[in-house]
């Protein structure tokens, strides 16, 4: 009885019922969590250690778009495969074997000719792809890199039929309109690269988002083969790149230049063992540097990179980027140059984490730097520094209390603030630089601030701060404090100085994004 209800379904209806289900990304987000996929440019970490890394093959396949629901009866599989609006999002997972291919093709077949979303899933990692196949067991270099066991015939076989996909995919390159490539081992990642970067007839034309993603391996990847980019002879629109674990060095830059306004970089350039690149840092910075040079439309660019930097590299110009973010182990050693050599009179949003898993990260060069950069009287500076938002994520200063309120009183359009996690809980020391000194509102550290968020300082601290700052400015619009233990003896007469106050819960201070984004838990 039921199943005549679903009959009776006009066309329009079941188009809006299946366009929710393809929209639904929560399938593929647990797929990803529960398989070891990491998602967010930031969640890399900094101890990862590939001889202990335990592979596991994937429990399940991820949803394959609408190959499912097309199976449950032939009114839907005829509705569904006459509506090539519905094939626009295809998700491949390599744990399929053979069947990824056959899956592609109806998926090219049914979409007609909408532009299309890729994500291919390179989630087996038994399976090497060579970079010749014959009858026999093939070992390559990149296999006996990367430690795996060499490959049997039937691995062999899979890898074929899984070159055989992107080959399928890339016969229609000029219809992409976002494709990302998630890798798991050094093998994969080498193999497709290289099948990428064969010369195509067919344009990239439409493609405005690509990510390649390089995941759970420290051993991160330079693309060395001859090609000069992915897509020789085109430039596509690219709007949207990431390369998580990928040299800058690759794509060339001239592909991106007119069109990139989003761009984010995770590569740990030590841990480069690439024995044929002989540039030195020096040259690894020029490169760097001549990347972003010729990327002008940048608005937002988010780095986690390790970097030798100085200040003889030539300066960058990026007139229109909104928001940066650094995410380093190594960022006391060149951020500081880096921020004196880009020109960014549209910044607004600067997020800067310090990656050490050590006690001591010093920042005040970078402190040092931002007073330069918001100093009306400084010499020689072609533009002032005016954010509308800073994020401190596991800093420590306690050298230079001057300096800080020197930095923040100059910083008159900040009107967010976020002190976020410390490993080690020790956010004190800037916090006490919002405190208003004697000399009134005129010498008030930020005193456009509307929205505080604070982690990792004691609540009598944070009283005092709240009331002695509401006295002089006013009621913060927003407050959002962390704090790890309930300290009876403190009273609570401070939070409804807010307009909104929120206790919030810990939260991992690598994970830039989410704290920015304000992704955490609330507590009572």
């Amino acid at each position: 009885m039921a199943s005549s209800y679903v009959e009776r379904l006009p066309d329009d209806i079941l188009f809006m019922i299946f366009k929710l289900i393809g929209e639904d990304k929560e399938a593929l987000r647990e797929y990803l969590q529960e398989n070891s996929f990491r998602t967010r440019w930031d969640d890399w970490g900094d101890a990862l250690d590939y001889d202990d890394i335990e592979w596991e093959p994937a429990r399940n396949n991820p949803p394959q778009s609408m190959l499912l629901p097309a199976a449950v009866c032939k009114r839907w599989d005829s509705f569904l495969t006459r509506t090539p609006s519905m094939w626009t999002e295809l998700q491949i997972s390599f744990t399929e074997g053979a069947a990824a291919l056959e899956h592609a093709r109806k998926f090219i077949q049914y979409s007609g000719t909408c532009l299309l979303q890729i994500t291919i899933l390179w989630d087996a990692p038994s399976w090497i792809v060579p970079t010749m196949w014959d009858d026999t067991d093939i070992i390559t270099e990149a296999t006996v890199g990367s430690g795996f066991k060499p490959a049997s015939r039937g691995e062999i076989m899979a890898g074929v039929h899984l070159a055989l996909v992107i080959q399928e995919l890339y016969a229609h390159v000029h219809r992409w309109r976002e494709f990302t490539l998630r890798t798991t081992s050094f093998a994969h990642t080498c193999q497709a690269l290289s099948l990428m970067s064969r010369p195509s007839v067919h344009p990239a034309r439409n493609l405005e988002k690509l990510h390649l993603q390089f995941i759970l391996n420290p051993r991160h990847v330079a693309h060395s083969m001859d090609e000069p980019s992915l897509f020789p002879g085109s430039v596509p629109p690219i709007r949207d790149l990431l390369l998580f674990g990928i040299s800058w060095t690759w794509p060339s830059s001239h592909m991106f230049s007119s069109h990139l306004s989003d761009l984010r970089i995770h590569y740990d350039d030590y841990c480069n063992d690439f024995r044929e690149d002989i540039r030195t840092s020096s040259d690894r910075a020029k490169d760097f540097s001549r990347l972003l040079g010729a990327l002008v439309n940048l608005r937002t660019l988010a780095l986690e990179l390790e970097l030798m930097y100085d200040r003889d590299t030539a300066s960058i110009e990026l007139p229109h980027l909104h928001s940066l973010s650094i995410k380093s182990r190594s960022m006391a050693s060149w951020t500081p140059d880096f921020l004196h050599s880009v020109k960014m009179p549209s910044l607004r949003i600067l997020t800067l984490c310090v990656a050490s898993l050590g006690e001591e990260n010093s920042v005040a060069g970078v402190f040092n730097e931002l007073a330069t950069l918001t100093d009306s009287d400084a010499d020689d500076l072609d533009h002032l520094l005016e954010l509308d938002e800073l994020h401190l994520l596991n800093f420590r200063h306690r050298e230079n209390p001057g300096l800080l309120h020197r930095l923040f009183v100059q910083m008159a359009t900040v009107e967010t603030l976020t002190l976020g996690p410390r490993v080690h809980g020790d956010n004190v020391a800037l916090a006490m630089a919002l405190l208003p000194t004697p000399y009134g509102l005129a010498d008030l550290p930020l005193p456009g601030l509307c929205t505080l968020v604070v982690f990792d300082v004691p609540k009598h601290v944070m009283r005092m701060i709240v009331l002695e700052r509401t006295s002089v400015a006013g009621p913060l619009q927003e407050l959002y404090y962390n704090y790890d233990r309930e300290d009876e003896s403190v009273r609570d007469d401070w939070q409804h100085e807010a307009e909104e106050y929120h206790r919030i819960g810990f939260m991992d201070p690598g994970r830039v994004q989410d704290i920015v984004d304000r992704r955490w838990s609330y507590l009572a």
